[in-house]
């Protein structure tokens, strides 16, 4: 007899949020998750290391980026029929693992893990019709947020949605209970790659020498950008996941001038830690959590003025921003993301 569960999960790796995520629903429904790979070429290894409290399976042994896809896609086949599930979600569209795993399921099964959003997807041409022939697949979408719930609009869709208002679980390390007051501190954390936009946040800081930027990452930009650092500007590399906490308690602002984010979990972290923020208006959380509540300011993303203008703002509103972030309720944000998974359930 097949393993019966109540969710099965298919996703990229075992990222440390996803897991936290999947270990809060397990604790109320049954769940089996297939990770495509366990690690990528473009992570470090803290990313995809999480204790996992549920049953699971890691298709490949190979980083992600290096995985034969037909080898993939008859492994997740010979799996997908070993096991039954009353609903299948999927962690995008994009990957043909997922296109097997919903034509493979029955359609009234199907789920979808939105974080693609309408800042950085293609609506027109074929790319279109493409993912309208995906979501006629799919029974129920779990946008991130409202600019991926307009992405769902755009194309046309009319089945169920369940807003998360997240894509996952961040770890909670210890935060400082020191009260916070404007220095000049300004923090970016993430990958140093080319769509994180870093360019123009040295362009910025080299109208304020007074004022203060760390970047925290690694990438394929590290070593051009130590070449070019003001001397306002400190260059971190890696910081592991349980040591960002220091981080963020001694830096009064997070920077995130990305071209494209489909969410951006580190926005999340920095609110935790007690930190306005500062987002370009690619970012995919943006109005959801920066805007709406009041916890910081959005920039146009290739617009050097524009973040100019969010430095000098939010250097005069702090304070105002700082009351609003006492009023997060991260547990019951939390919460919610995992009930919306558990009630479409019930």
């Amino acid at each position: 007899m097949k393993p019966q569960y109540d969710m099965l999960f298919i996703t990229h790796l075992p990222a440390f949020y996803k897991v936290n995520l999947y270990n809060k629903i397990a604790k109320h429904k049954r769940v089996f998750v297939i990770f495509i790979s366990d690690a990528s070429s473009i992570r470090t290894a803290d990313f995809t290391q999480a204790d996992k409290h549920f049953d699971y399976c890691i298709l490949n042994d190979l980083p992600f980026e290096k995985r034969i896809i037909l080898k993939s896609l008859w492994l997740l086949f010979k799996k997908m029929r070993k096991i039954s599930f009353k609903k299948l979600i999927v962690g995008g569209w994009e990957l043909p693992e997922f296109w097997l795993a919903v034509f493979y399921s029955q359609a009234f099964k199907n789920q979808l893990a939105l974080e693609s959003s309408i800042f950085e997807s293609a609506t027109q041409g074929i790319r279109y019709w493409i993912k309208k022939l995906f979501l006629s697949r799919i029974d129920l979408v779990y946008p991130s947020g409202e600019p991926h719930q307009t992405l769902l609009t755009t194309l046309g869709y009319q089945g169920k949605t369940r807003l998360t208002k997240g894509v996952g679980l961040f770890n909670y390390y210890g935060k400082s209970a020191t009260k916070r007051s404007f220095s000049g501190k300004f923090l970016f954390v993430g990958r140093l790659a080319p769509e994180k936009n870093i360019a123009i946040l040295i362009q910025a800081f080299a109208k304020f020498p007074h004022f203060h930027l760390t970047l925290v990452g690694q990438g394929p930009l590290e070593q051009s950008l130590k070449t070019s650092l003001l001397p306002n500007i400190t260059m971190l590399g890696h910081v592991a996941n349980d040591a960002l906490a220091q981080v963020y308690a001694q830096h009064d602002v997070l920077v995130l001038p990305s071209l494209r984010e489909p969410w951006g979990l580190v926005v999340e972290e920095a609110l935790f830690y007690g930190l306005p923020v500062i987002v370009s208006d690619k970012v995919g959380c943006a109005k959801d959590l920066v805007i709406q509540p009041q916890v910081g300011t959005c920039f146009e993303a290739t617009n050097l003025q524009s973040l100019i203008n969010c430095i000098e703002w939010i250097s005069q509103h702090y304070d105002n921003c700082i009351k609003h972030i006492d009023h997060i309720d991260f547990a019951q944000k939390d919460n919610l993301q995992v009930m919306q998974y558990i009630e479409a359930l019930s």
